[in-house]
């Protein structure tokens, strides 16, 4: 497993929200501005924010800027470590 560096996840966040854009999963816009935790719990919010590694870690990928791109929580989650090419083509939903 790999040892993530804290400042480095918060500046890819700060990264990933100045560019904006739709998420790079589903292709759905992204509220940047929905907090992370459901209100009064330390639930994630399925519609917040997350930055996605484009290559997960574990198939090579690299945990920078160069390798982060705009994800909701719940699609982040769904992809888990998987590539999203794969994905894509069979859902057809992102351009």
């Amino acid at each position: 497993m790999v040892r993530r560096n804290s400042n480095m996840q918060n500046r890819m966040r700060e990264h990933v929200r100045r560019l904006g854009g739709n998420c790079r999963i589903c292709g759905e816009p992204i509220d940047y501005t929905i907090p992370y935790f459901l209100p009064g719990t330390r639930k994630p919010n399925p519609e917040a924010f997350v930055a996605d590694h484009d290559i997960p870690i574990d198939k090579g990928g690299r945990h920078d800027l160069s390798n982060a791109q705009p994800a909701h929580w719940r699609c982040n989650s769904k992809k888990r470590a998987r590539l999203v090419a794969p994905i894509i083509k069979r859902s057809g939903t992102l351009n």
